[in-house]
């Protein structure tokens, strides 16, 4: 495709780099066309955002930083004059409305209906639902499609930010596509506009300042009261009743795993082997910030926790497996830019990293599945320096050790909803439910179950159908997996519980289950496209 990118000579960003990076690497033909006009952001963003890296110890460029609006800092690209030809995509990231050349389509972002990111900055500071979309100017009948954007931390004015534009350059990419295929998770419903356009927003960004401060004092300081909030293991033994992610509501009782507050414990897989039940846990001692891999004997009655698997890196989710006859690992290691699968040499304490299955991704909590057409992992990934938690991917492969190969253009999703995987996946007589966390007010808020359909020989879809969180909200904030194994079943919880005793509801969504037959049934008469 024939592209011309817009730029503004006075707001040209990082992310606009990293957008004409990603077209080029999509094969595209990048015109670059600077513009005299451009919608710029308060003066006082750039000393809030200094503030935040201060205070939180943020480190990386941030994704709305200025660069130069030259080719140097944008790539080698064709300087485009006005009457340049007619492009097939004019992707216009100025903001304004000056001559620009002509496209078949041209395109711009609108953060929260602005084509500004000071959409996003005015939806933050008022604690409003984030969304983004793209808009075709040349085709203004043409529906946009509103996708919403992760806001897990949205005391964090740079981390939100960043998710907007990173989840921007997605879909910008998609629709710079001769035939574009929409990832799923578009908002069904309006959002919320805010009332600040073109106005002031410094005081608005002071006063979040103030706040951001108080609140990192407050809770620095309820750490030391009582050791804060934080992640816990809770189990329970649930007979022969399998977990029917399509039932009525629920409430679910499990015992507490006792920790010694000098870590935490997560991302419980249990496992049942030889008539012994097992738990493998991320184990996070706060004296290293390190994550590691644990197992918990459920036998012993002290429950002791012993380490199986430590790297240079974080690991986390250890997504435990039997295959042929041999048990396998698939940890999240996202720090190492890598997916690796671990062989166990001696059950459950030795394992051996056997293979990289998948290079240069930053997955989190990969999850496979495997039917007769081979092996599916899902996972979602960062890419683009915007959230590890709502850009879902898929990739397949005929056998366990790969080649693995992505389903189609990545990502399948963009929703922090269902995209973070949250546990195996289940197959209820032939449905397929896949658990998800919920990270659109906070990381783990609750773990959100959807029926979903693989893209074999149609479209990826999936339809939210319920919904389990801890019931007692005040000490109890989120949980973010849930996997079961045989009678055993397992879920993690943050928070501060008063008891070892802790409740989980889950709540169905009826008129999503009743409309999750016709989205599916509809995706499967839309043929899927592989790379």
């Amino acid at each position: 495709m024939k592209i011309c990118v817009v730029v503004g000579k006075t707001c040209t960003r990082e992310w606009h780099r990293m957008l004409v990076a990603r077209l080029l690497e999509d094969g595209h033909d990048v015109t670059l066309f600077v513009s005299e006009v451009g919608a710029s952001l308060p003066a006082a963003l750039s000393m809030t955002l200094a503030f935040e890296r201060l205070v939180y110890g943020i480190a990386g460029k941030s994704l709305i930083a200025s660069i130069g609006a030259d080719a140097g800092e944008l790539g080698a690209l064709t300087r485009a004059q006005e009457k340049s030809g007619l492009f097939d995509v004019v992707v216009r990231l100025d903001g304004g409305e000056t001559k620009t050349p002509k496209g078949q389509r041209v395109i711009r972002p609108l953060f929260n209906g602005v084509p500004s990111e000071a959409g996003t900055l005015d939806a933050a500071l008022d604690e409003r639902e984030l969304a983004i979309a793209v808009e075709d100017l040349a085709h203004p009948d043409a529906k946009s499609e509103t996708y919403a954007v992760e806001t897990e931390l949205p005391a964090i004015l740079s981390k939100t930010l960043n998710n907007a534009c990173g989840r921007m350059i997605d879909l910008l990419a998609w629709e710079c596509e001769s035939t574009p295929l929409r990832p799923d998770g578009a908002l069904t419903s309006d959002f919320e506009r805010g009332n600040r356009a073109g106005t002031s927003l410094a005081r608005p960004l002071v006063s979040h300042a103030v706040t951001t401060l108080s609140s990192r004092l407050v809770r620095r300081l309820d750490t030391l009261a009582r050791g804060g909030d934080r992640w816990a293991i809770a189990w329970r033994n649930a007979g022969r009743t399998p977990f029917d992610p399509s039932g009525g509501v629920t409430t679910i009782a499990y015992k507490r795993i006792a920790d010694d507050a000098r870590r935490f414990l997560a991302d419980p897989f249990p496992v049942i082997a030889d008539d012994h039940a097992w738990i493998f846990c991320e184990e996070y001692p706060y004296a290293t910030g390190k994550g590691i891999i644990s197992v918990i004997d459920l036998g012993d009655p002290k429950m002791p926790v012993r380490p199986v698997i430590e790297e240079p890196h974080h690991l986390s989710y250890p997504m435990i497996f039997a295959d042929s006859g041999q048990w396998w690992m698939i940890p999240e290691a996202g720090a190492s830019n890598q997916i690796c699968l671990y062989r166990c040499d001696t059950f459950p304490h030795k394992w051996v990293r056997e293979s990289v299955l998948i290079e240069n991704v930053a997955a989190s909590d990969p999850t496979l599945y495997r039917d007769k057409r081979g092996y599916w992992l899902f996972f979602t990934s960062c890419a683009g320096s915007g959230s590890p938690s709502d850009r879902l991917c898929l990739f397949h492969s005929p056998s366990l050790r790969g080649p693995w190969a992505p389903c189609g253009a990545q990502p399948l999703a963009i929703d922090p909803k269902t995209s973070r995987p949250a546990g195996h996946i289940i197959n209820a007589r032939g449905t397929l439910y896949r658990p998800a966390q919920d990270c659109m007010r906070r990381y783990g808020g609750a773990i959100v179950w959807s029926r979903f359909t693989l893209p074999a020989d149609h479209r990826f879809a999936q339809v939210q159908v319920g919904t389990l969180r801890p019931r007692e909200g005040r000490t109890l904030l989120g949980g973010h997996t849930y996997n079961r194994s045989g009678s055993i079943e397992t879920v993690d919880i943050f928070g501060a519980p008063c008891s070892d005793l802790v409740e989980f509801v889950y709540e169905t969504n009826g008129a999503a289950t009743g409309a999750a037959t016709q989205v599916i049934e509809r995706c499967k008469e839309q043929t899927y496209v592989s790379n």
